[in-house]
This record gives structure tokens, C-alpha cells and sequence, in this order.
């Protein structure tokens, strides 16, 4: 086919079916978008209050304060039913003159190491006697009466507390302040319608191997006796007692002369 031939086709296909021109749009501007409304602020919406916490448990040091508290209270009220106890059966036993008689001594038999500054004494858990050295007077007694009353016959408990105040010299005298304390429990049984003595000795340990604060210790010494025969000794003891309270002092000894 010849050009002429193919140009011709052309302009008589073109003549038939005019060729539509596509324009291209021009270019839009976007539309925008419609404003909105500010949505309007949200009500407060009022926050349920949180539960309280649960209180805390007390501090187990205040727990255990209370509980000491409460354990001394009801030790006390016990010691003191003893004591009313035993003075009551004491009473009766005197009344009905059935019964024991119990005859309690301290006898000090300490070195001048230690001084005797404190004494305690329990019968069957209650106190019967406490002697504080307040003048310094207790020291140098050798002895003195801690108990003397009826009680029932059976088995009763002692229980003794002694406290020494250091009263060393020369190679001991760094013990000097120093508190030493001797405790001891002793069992015994007093007879039917008799009289026990039990003596009370405290005295000092010897020995190069018994260490300083060991030596402080207590024995103890019974003598059983009638009851008439344990009145007779008291009241000689008291008379005794009596007679040296009321002797003079014996003079000091005149300075012997000087020698030239």
C-alpha cells in the first residue's frame, strides 16, 4: 500500500468517526471541610472517695509492752493472794493452836570484799521480808530475824535474793561500784506441831579458781525443835538483843604516850 493510499484511508475513516479531543480539566481547588463545632467540655463526673485503708496493726513493741504490762499486774495480784493466804491460815493455825511454827535467820558471813546492801526473802512465792542497807548499817550486822510464825506442816519453798556492793582493796580494788547478786531457792519440810529453824547463811566462796564474781553464794542450816522450846530460844535471842542495845559504847583506848 502506497502513502497516498494509507492517507486517504484515514481521512475518510476520520470523516466517518470524528475523534473526540479529550481537555484535561482544569486543575480544582480542594473544597474544605465544613468547620466543626468544639465539642464542649465534659461535665465533671464526680470520683467515688476511695475506701479508707484498714487501720494498721499496733507495733508488735507496743503489743508486747501491753502484754508485759498485763503479766506483772496479775504476777502482783498473785503474790499478794499468797500473802493474804498465808496470813489468814496463819491466824487460824494460831487461833486453833494446831499447826507449825517457822523460825527464819540471815546469818552474814561475807568478807569485807563485798557489803550486804540488799536482802529479799520469799515464802511460797510470797515476799516475807526485804531489808535495804539505807545508812550502811546492814553490813556489819552478823545476823538478823527475817520470819517467825505458824504456818502449816508440809513441804514449803524459799527463795532468797541477796545483793553485795564491791568492796575490794589491793588487787581487787577495781570492784569497787561494782553490784554482785546471789540467788538461791531452798526446799524444805516442816514437821507436825513442831518448830523448824532454818538459818539463812550467806558467805563468800574461796578458793584461787573461783572467779570474783562466783564467790557471793548462799547454804542454808535446819534445826528442828519443839514449839515451846523454839519460844524459849527467841525470847533469849531477844533478850540478848536487848541487853546489847542498851550497853555503852566501850570507850576508845587512851593514845599511848610518847616516846622520846
Amino acid at each position: 500500500m502506497t502513502a497516498r493510499t494509507a492517507a486517504c484511508g484515514i481521512a475518510f475513516l476520520s470523516s466517518l468517526f470524528p475523534v473526540a479531543v479529550w481537555a484535561q480539566p482544569a486543575p480544582t481547588q480542594p473544597t474544605p471541610a465544613p468547620s466543626l463545632p468544639a465539642p464542649a467540655p465534659a461535665a465533671a463526673v464526680p470520683v467515688a472517695a476511695a475506701p479508707a485503708a484498714p487501720a494498721r496493726p499496733s507495733s508488735p513493741v507496743i503489743v508486747l509492752r501491753d502484754v508485759d504490762r498485763e503479766m506483772t499486774s496479775l504476777s502482783n495480784d498473785i503474790t499478794a493472794s499468797h500473802a493474804r493466804l498465808r496470813e489468814i491460815t496463819a491466824m487460824v493455825l494460831q487461833q486453833s493452836g494446831g499447826g507449825a511454827q517457822l523460825i527464819i535467820d540471815h546469818q552474814n558471813e561475807m568478807g569485807s570484799t563485798f557489803r550486804l546492801v540488799r536482802a529479799s526473802y520469799a515464802l511460797d512465792g510470797a515476799t516475807v521480808a526485804t531489808r535495804t542497807d539505807d545508812n550502811g548499817s546492814l553490813a556489819d550486822q552478823t545476823g538478823f530475824s527475817v520470819y517467825n510464825g505458824r504456818v502449816a506442816s508440809g513441804e514449803h519453798t524459799l527463795t532468797v535474793s541477796l545483793e553485795y556492793q564491791g568492796n575490794g582493796y589491793g588487787i581487787f580494788s577495781y570492784i569497787r561500784g561494782y553490784t554482785f547478786r546471789s540467788r538461791s531457792v531452798q526446799t524444805f519440810t516442816v514437821p507436825e506441831a513442831r518448830a523448824l529453824r532454818l538459818v539463812v547463811v550467806g558467805y563468800e566462796r574461796g578458793g584461787a579458781t573461783v572467779a570474783i564474781e562466783d564467790r557471793p553464794a548462799i547454804r542454808y542450816t535446819q534445826t528442828v525443835m519443839t514449839i515451846p522450846e523454839a519460844q524459849q530460844a527467841l525470847q533469849r535471842a531477844d533478850a540478848t538483843a536487848a541487853a546489847a542495845s542498851a550497853a555503852p559504847a566501850a570507850p576508845a583506848p587512851a593514845p599511848a604516850p610518847a616516846q622520846r
